[in-house]
């Protein structure tokens, strides 16, 4: 075969410019030979999946990535080498990819490194208000407090704080109230949120009963309260003499119910009562305070 002129050369190299993808040639030992070309792919032609965000953990986060050309998945170290910047603290950090074998070129992606999720959420409540705390996330800058009115409402910001507790008050009483929380940091002006904490519930407390106790028939007592808006139902404790302990007789597992017949007690003998109104929230109970404690001889 016969041998490449330097003109065809200089052609073959003109023409090979023209092209995104690019190639090298080279002319073999072997004369009769023509000339081989070797054909690259530019690393930015290629699909670099997205880099989910990372939790902030105080180590450097090296990402798994992704590459595929034409459906076929690059290989790492064979194909690609990576090196990541500004990949330990919350912000932004990159990934350098560079091309090598087969593949020329770099590309960089940024991924977002951001604070941990907020755990520890408990809740306590008044007649008009709820009081969340949780656990201390460490690296950031706050919190902000989203509240609803039902689980899968519509959430509205509450409160953005430095604290690790909040209290919103003024609320309605035994309404029940839906919140979560998250933290961020703010890097060069920006901020980097972690994910929403579990969704936590609670209610504003039962107002507290007002009881009054009779004993209308021989070994009875007749225990009745005053009706508590949005309650579930009430407990009621009793015990005998002054210096004993109080012991559950009854659940009332309505809120209309509003009185209690205690029978085949003991002539003679004075017996001491207390209630509490309840509301079932999500499963368990949210109580009100005690009554006051009101006692009657039997008859």
């Amino acid at each position: 075969m016969k041998k490449l002129t330097s003109i065809a050369l200089a052609a073959i190299i003109s023409i090979s410019m023209s092209f995104s993808t690019s190639f090298v040639f080279a002319v073999p030992n072997d004369p009769e030979n023509p000339v081989d070309f070797d054909w690259y792919t530019k690393i930015s032609d290629t699909t670099i999946s997205k880099i989910p965000d990372q939790t902030y953990t105080g180590s450097y986060k090296t990402p798994a990535i992704t590459i595929t050309y034409k459906g076929k998945k690059l290989v790492k170290d064979k194909d690609y080498k990576v090196t990541y910047k500004n990949n330990k603290y919350i912000g932004t950090a990159s990934a350098v990819i560079k091309g090598i074998n087969d593949y020329t070129g770099s590309k960089t992606v940024t991924f977002k490194i951001i604070p941990k999720t907020v755990t520890g959420l408990n809740i306590t409540s008044t007649t008009s208000s709820i009081t969340l705390k949780w656990t201390k996330v460490s690296s950031v800058s706050g919190y902000e407090v989203y509240r609803a009115t039902s689980k899968g409402g519509t959430y509205t910001k509450m409160k953005t704080t430095t604290s690790t507790s909040y209290q919103n008050t003024s609320l309605s009483k035994t309404s029940t109230y839906y919140y979560k929380v998250r933290a961020y940091k703010t890097v060069n002006g920006k901020k980097y949120y972690g994910n929403y904490s579990s969704v936590i519930a609670s209610a504003t407390k039962p107002s507290t009963p007002t009881i009054t106790v009779i004993s209308p028939s021989t070994r009875t007592v007749k225990v009745t309260w005053n009706k508590i808006t949005g309650a579930s139902g009430y407990e009621i404790y009793r015990k005998t003499g002054s210096s004993g302990s109080y012991t559950k007789i009854k659940t009332i597992t309505s809120g209309s119910t509003l009185s209690y017949t205690n029978s085949s007690l003991t002539k003679g003998k004075t017996y001491y009562y207390k209630v509490r109104a309840y509301k079932n929230v999500n499963g368990k109970k949210l109580y009100s305070s005690y009554s006051s404690v009101k006692s009657v001889k039997c008859k």
